[in-house]
C-alpha cells in the first residue's frame, strides 16, 4: 500500500530488483558521492563529525519533489543549521546539520538545469546545498538501490549514530534533530539491536545472528556474547574485532540444536574491551521464542494469495531445504481502487521428508493488509492443515514446514465427497491439482461463520464469539503482539493505543478483523 506524504502525493517508481523501503532504525549504508561542483561528500565522515545528515532523494520529473523544493524548507535547514564555513551557510549557524540533494533517477545534468527529461524546472540555480547527479558520468544511482527507494521524494534524516528515519516532506525538519540519541560519551560501551534473525526452525536447529555497535569513544576490540535457552547457557562467544565509534558488525553465533516449540532464547552482550559496560541501557537482553515448523505435512500443498490494491508489490516463493525455488508467484496487477482480489491458487507436489520455506515479499515494505484492503496469504496441505498464514507484515513474512512421507492424495479433500476418488476415478475433477485448488479456495475464502468481534474500539477486553481455534494480533508494522487459544474474552489491556489486525483461525479458514485500541 502506498503512503500519502505531506504536501503532495508521492511519485511512485519500481526497480527490476525492488527492495523494501529502508525501515526506520536501519543502519544507513555509507556512500561517497561527488557533487556537480566537484566536491566529494562521504556520509560517515559527516556523521562521525557529529552532523545529522538529511538526504533528499528526488527525480527531476517528479511534481511533488518540485513543489517541496519551492517551499524552500531544505534551503532554510541548510542555511541556518549547516556546517560552519560551508558555502551559503549563515555565520550564526547551529553547525549540526548537513543537507545533500541526490537526483536518484540517473537523469542527465542538463535535466537538473531545466532542459529535457520532462524536468519540472531548474533544480540547480539558487540552490544553496550540494546537488548530486547520478547519470553515470561521475556517480551512479546505486544509492537509490542501497536505500530501497520506492517513491519520490524520499527524505531521510540520518543521526550521528548512523540510524535512519524517513521524515518525508516535513515543514519543520530541524525539529526532528532532537530525536537523535545523545552522542557517545563513554569509553567502553557496546550497543545491541532487537533480534531480527530467524525464529522459526524446521527441525529444531537455529543459527542466531545479532548486530552490535560500538557506542564507545575508544575502539571496540572484544565482547562476550552468551546465548541461553530456557535460562540454561548454551554458548559464550568471545567476539574480537576493531570497531570505531558507531561502527557495526553482524555476529553469527554458534548453532542451537534440538530446540522445541516455544523455547525461550536469550542473548546477552557484556564486557566491552574486557570491562563492565559503562551504559548497559543500550544493550538489554535480546529475547525471543522459537517456533517449530509444522511437521509431517502432506506433500501436496496449495498457496492462496489475496492481494490488496497494490498487487504489483507482492511476490512469493516456496523453496526447499537447498534453497531451490519449487513454486513462485507475482507480481500481480494493481487494482483501480482500494480493495482486494484473490489470485489463482497454485498447487504443487513437494519432496517427502524435507523442510520447505514459504516467503511472501512486499517491495514497498508495508505488507498486504495496512489499510487498503485486508489482503492475506495461506499455504494449506492436502489434509487441509494450514501451514503458513497471515497478511500483516512489512517487507516480508515467512514460515517453514516439513513434509512427511509421500502419499496418495485423498481427493475427497473437503470430507464431503466433492472431489474425485482416486480409487474409482469418479467425481467432478479429473486431476488432483484441480480438486485441491477448488477445495482449498473454498475453505480459505470462506469466512468463519457466525463470528462476532466486539467492542471496537476496545479498551481492555476484546470479546470474540464464534467457532475458532486460535487468535494472533498484529500491529500495523506487522509485529506479532499477542497470541492466544480460543477463548471468549481476550485481555488487550497491555496493548498501546492504535490500530491492530486480529487474525482468527479455525481448521479450514482464517478471518482478519481490524480493531482499534483506545484507552
Amino acid at each position: 500500500m502506498k503512503k500519502i506524504l505531506l504536501i503532495a502525493i508521492v511519485a511512485l517508481l519500481s526497480f527490476n530488483n525492488a527492495q523494501a523501503q529502508l525501515p526506520d532504525g536501519s543502519v544507513a549504508p555509507d556512500f561517497t558521492l561527488t557533487d556537480i561542483n566537484g566536491v566529494t561528500h562521504n556520509l560517515y565522515t559527516y556523521l562521525d563529525n557529529g552532523y545529522t545528515v538529511f538526504i533528499d532523494l528526488y527525480a527531476v520529473w517528479c511534481g511533488p519533489c518540485w513543489n517541496y523544493k519551492l517551499t524552500g524548507t531544505l534551503d532554510d535547514l541548510y542555511e541556518q543549521h549547516g556546517p560552519a564555513g560551508y558555502p551559503n551557510v549563515n555565520a550564526n549557524t547551529t553547525d549540526d546539520v548537513m543537507v545533500i540533494a541526490i537526483e536518484a533517477d540517473a537523469n542527465a545534468l542538463s535535466c537538473m538545469y531545466g532542459t529535457g527529461c520532462n524536468t519540472a524546472g531548474d533544480w540547480i540555480t539558487g540552490n544553496p546545498f550540494p546537488q548530486i547527479c547520478t547519470d553515470g558520468t561521475v556517480n551512479t544511482n546505486q544509492v537509490a538501490q542501497d536505500y530501497g527507494l520506492a517513491y519520490y521524494p524520499t527524505i531521510y534524516m540520518i543521526c550521528p549514530d548512523r540510524l535512519t528515519t524517513e521524515v518525508g516532506q516535513s515543514t519543520t525538519p530541524y525539529s526532528s534533530v532532537s530525536n537523535c540519541p545523545a552522542a557517545a560519551s563513554n569509553n567502553d560501551d557496546a550497543r545491541t539491536f532487537g533480534y531480527v534473525g530467524e525464529t522459526v526452525t524446521c527441525e529444531g536447529d537455529l543459527v542466531p545472528e545479532i548486530m552490535i555497535q560500538n557506542y564507545g569513544l575508544t575502539n571496540l576490540t572484544s565482547l562476550s556474547i552468551e546465548v541461553k535457552v530456557n535460562g540454561t547457557s548454551q554458548s559464550v562467544t568471545p567476539w574480537t574485532g576493531n570497531l570505531s565509534t558507531y561502527a557495526t558488525d553482524n555476529v553469527t553465533l554458534p548453532a542451537l540444536i534440538g530446540l522445541a516449540n516455544n523455547d525461550a532464547v536469550t542473548i546477552d552482550v557484556s564486557l566491552p574491551n574486557g570491562v563492565v559496560d559503562q551504559d548497559p541501557s543500550n544493550n538489554p537482553t535480546i529475547s525471543f521464542n522459537i517456533t517449530l515448523a509444522t511437521q509431517n505435512t502432506h506433500t501436496n500443498v496449495t498457496v492462496n494469495i489475496t492481494t490488496d490494491a497494490y498487487g504489483s508489490e507482492t511476490t512469493w516463493d516456496l523453496k526447499n531445504s537447498s534453497g531451490i525455488t519449487i513454486a513462485s508467484g507475482g507480481p500481480y496487477n494493481d487494482l483501480s481502487a482500494a480493495g482486494t482480489t484473490p489470485q489463482t491458487p497454485v498447487t504443487t507436489t513437494l519432496s517427502a521428508q524435507e523442510c520447505h520455506t514459504f516467503t511472501i515479499h512486499d517491495s514497498y515494505g508495508d505488507g498486504i493488509n495496512a489499510g487498503y484492503g485486508a489482503g492475506s496469504f495461506t499455504v494449506v496441505d492436502a489434509n487441509m492443515v494450514i501451514l503458513v498464514s497471515g497478511g500483516v507484515f512489512t517487507d516480508e513474512d515467512k514460515g517453514a514446514f516439513k513434509t512427511g512421507n509421500a502419499s496418495t492424495p485423498s481427493w475427497d479433500c473437503d470430507g464431503q465427497g466433492n472431489c474425485s476418488d482416486p480409487g474409482t476415478g469418479q467425481g467432478i475433477y479429473s486431476t488432483y491439482n484441480a480438486c485441491a485448488t477448488a477445495c482449498v479456495t473454498t475453505a480459505i475464502n470462506e469466512e468463519i461463520s457466525n463470528l462476532s468481534v466486539y467492542p471496537n474500539p476496545v479498551k481492555d477486553v476484546l470479546t470474540i464469539v464464534g467457532d475458532y481455534t486460535s487468535v494472533a494480533i498484529y500491529d500495523v508494522f506487522g509485529k506479532l503482539v499477542l497470541t492466544t487459544d480460543a477463548q471468549k474474552t481476550i485481555d488487550v489491556s497491555t496493548l498501546n493505543n492504535g490500530v491492530y489486525f486480529v487474525n482468527i483461525h479455525n481448521n479450514k479458514a482464517i478471518t482478519v478483523k481490524k480493531i482499534t485500541v483506545a484507552k
